[in-house]
C-alpha cells in the first residue's frame, strides 16, 4: 500500500507501523495511524483575556475532545487561578493537573464511556422536568428561596449538556470511539440535538424563576388555574416527544406534531390577567411565553425522534 509521504512524516508512520482499518457506515475502509489518539493536548494562551473569554476558550476545547489543555500566562494572580478552578468545577471530568507560575495544566478525567448518552439524556430530562414543577411552584407562590435553587439547578443541566457535545466531538476525531459507545456519529449528532432542547428547556424554567422573584405580588388564582393547564399541555408535549425518540418511535412522533398544527389561543386571558394586576404584567407574560416555547422544543424532539427512527441504507 501507497501512502501519501508527507502524511506519513506527519503522523510518524514508516515501514512496519501498525495501522488500523475501520470500516465506515457508507462502505469505505478508514485507515487510522496510532498518532491519532495521541494529538490530544492544546495550549490557551491566558494574556489580554477576562474571565468570560477564558470560560468560552476553555469549553470550546473541552467540547473538541482534547484530553490536556495548558493554560499559559506571564505570572497568573491568585484570582486568576480561582477562576481557571471554578471553571474547571462547572465542567464534569475537568481536573487540575498541575500549577507552575506560568502554566495551569487542565485534564479530562472522564471517560466517554462511563456516561452512556441515553443515560445522560433522560438525567437532562429528569433534572429539567423537576425544574420545571418547582419554576412553577415557585411563581406562583411568588417563593423566592425556590425560585434561586431551580435557577443554580440550571448550572447542572448546562454541564451535562457540554458533556454530551464533548462526546460528540470525540467521536468526529476519533472513529473507533463509535464501536465503543455503541452509536454512530449519525445517531449521537441527534443526541446532541436533543440535549440542546432539553438545555433551552431548563434556561426558560431559570427565566420563570427569575420573573418569579420580580413579582410584586403572587398571581391571582384563576391566572394561576390557566397556567397549570397550559404547563400540563406543554410537559405532556415534551414527555411524548422524549419518549419517542427514546424508543425511536415514529407513530408516536407524529402524533406529537400533530398538536403543532392545533395552536391553542393563550393571549387573550394572559392580557386580561395582566390588566388585572398591572404591577406584574411583565413576569406574568414571560411565565406564558415560556411554557408556550418549551412545548415547540418538545416539538423539535419529537422530529428528531423522526429522523433518528429512519435506518441508514446499508443498516436496512
Amino acid at each position: 500500500m501507497t501512502l501519501p509521504k508527507e502524511w506519513a512524516l506527519e503522523m510518524g508512520v514508516g515501514q512496519g507501523t501498525p495501522m488500523t482499518l475501520v470500516p465506515t457506515p457508507a462502505g469505505g475502509l478508514l485507515l487510522l495511524p496510532p498518532a491519532v489518539r495521541e494529538r490530544n493536548r492544546c495550549r490557551i494562551i491566558m494574556d489580554g483575556k477576562n474571565p468570560v473569554q477564558l470560560l468560552r476558550d476553555i469549553i470550546a476545547h473541552y467540547i473538541a475532545g482534547f484530553e490536556v489543555i495548558e493554560v499559559v500566562g506571564k505570572r497568573f494572580r491568585p484570582e486568576e487561578r480561582r477562576t481557571i478552578r471554578e471553571i474547571a468545577q462547572s465542567l464534569v471530568g475537568l481536573e487540575i493537573l498541575g500549577e507552575t507560575q506560568s502554566v495551569v495544566t487542565l485534564t479530562c478525567v472522564a471517560d466517554v464511556r462511563d456516561f452512556p448518552v441515553d443515560a445522560t439524556i433522560r438525567r437532562i430530562y429528569g433534572i429539567t422536568e423537576a425544574m420545571w414543577d418547582d419554576a412553577l411552584q415557585a411563581f406562583l407562590g411568588k417563593d423566592e428561596e425556590l425560585a434561586q435553587d431551580v435557577i443554580e439547578r440550571d448550572g447542572d443541566v448546562d454541564r451535562l449538556v457540554l458533556l454530551v457535545a464533548r462526546q460528540f466531538g470525540l467521536l468526529l476525531r476519533d472513529l473507533l470511539l463509535e464501536e465503543e459507545v455503541g452509536h454512530s456519529r449519525q445517531e449521537f449528532w441527534h443526541y446532541q440535538s436533543v440535549a440542546d432542547q432539553l438545555e433551552r428547556v431548563a434556561d426558560h424554567a431559570a427565566k420563570v424563576c427569575r420573573a418569579a422573584l420580580a413579582l410584586a405580588s403572587p398571581p391571582l388564582p384563576a391566572f394561576g388555574e390557566r397556567l397549570r393547564e397550559l404547563a400540563d399541555v406543554s410537559r405532556s408535549v415534551l414527555s411524548e416527544a422524549i419518549r419517542a425518540f427514546e424508543e425511536r418511535d415514529a407513530t408516536r412522533a407524529n402524533a406529537v406534531l400533530e398538536g403543532k398544527e392545533r395552536p391553542e389561543e393563550v393571549w387573550p386571558w394572559v392580557q386580561a390577567a395582566a390588566r388585572d394586576q398591572p404591577e406584574n404584567a411583565l413576569p406574568l407574560s414571560i411565565v406564558a411565553d415560556s411554557l408556550l416555547r418549551i412545548r415547540e422544543h418538545g416539538y423539535n424532539i419529537a422530529e428528531t425522534a423522526l429522523d433518528i427512527s429512519v435506518k441508514p441504507p446499508l443498516y436496512r
